[in-house]
């Protein structure tokens, strides 16, 4: 459960991360103007986006079990890092103007007219909206996968609390058990003391009456035969 939606972050993750790297290397250098400014905060946002993914793994680590943590642990402070490290690249950007061809183009060049101003306005707004709303699906779907990962989680939890209640009622059935068996096993002990004495008694009187009995035979001989 928690693996699974650690893996769709990072999964996310590298796939934001490699659209920031492919546009800092190859895409920003060559624009100008507002162009250039759009793509500049489109790739903030996409770094501040990164940054909350890092943040949601980092969250994650605690809900995985060792082996799996200890593995992912190390990914996530190098994630960390590298948003970092992209984000002093992109303020690194921003302060350039790009390359040489195209600030040349754009000082020297033929000045655009007013329906290609408006047009890259609304494209600005277009991508403005088409990345918020990229967001918003983007966190609405990770809300959804937290709220699964907690419903998963208390349906876990209730099944332990029942095993648990179920362990407890056998363990007090087996106590009353042996306290039932300890109560037979005195009165058992108490019935075997009680017979001991009653077979030594029976013994110490039948001794008494053979004694008495061989007793009477001698005497009765010894009077016959003194006659």
């Amino acid at each position: 459960m928690s693996s699974e939606l650690f893996d769709n972050y990072e999964n996310e993750y590298a796939g934001l991360v490699a659209t920031v790297k492919q546009r800092l290397e190859t895409t920003l250098p060559e624009l100008v103007g507002d162009e250039r400014r759009t793509a500049l905060r489109t790739t903030e946002r996409e770094l501040e986006e990164a940054t909350e993914l890092a943040g949601q793994m980092e969250m994650e680590l605690l809900t995985l079990q060792g082996p799996t943590r200890s593995r992912a642990a190390p990914r996530v402070r190098q994630y960390k890092s590298d948003v970092e490290r992209l984000k002093r690249e992109l303020k690194q950007v921003s302060q350039g103007l790009g390359s040489y061809e195209n600030n040349r183009r754009a000082l020297l060049g033929a000045p655009r007219d007013l329906g290609m101003e408006e047009s890259s306005a609304d494209s600005d707004q277009r991508t403005r909206l088409l990345t918020g709303n990229e967001r918003l699906l983007r966190g609405s779907q990770r809300l959804q996968d937290s709220h699964r990962v907690a419903m998963e989680t208390e349906a876990v939890g209730a099944s332990i609390l029942n095993d648990l209640r179920s362990q407890r009622e056998q363990i007090v059935h087996t106590r009353d058990t042996l306290m039932q068996a300890d109560s037979h096993v005195d009165r058992s002990q108490r019935t075997l003391r009680t017979m001991a004495r009653r077979l030594m008694t029976n013994k110490m009187i039948t001794t008494a009456i053979i004694i008495i009995a061989v007793a009477f035979v001698i005497l009765i001989l010894y009077i016959k035969l003194t006659r």
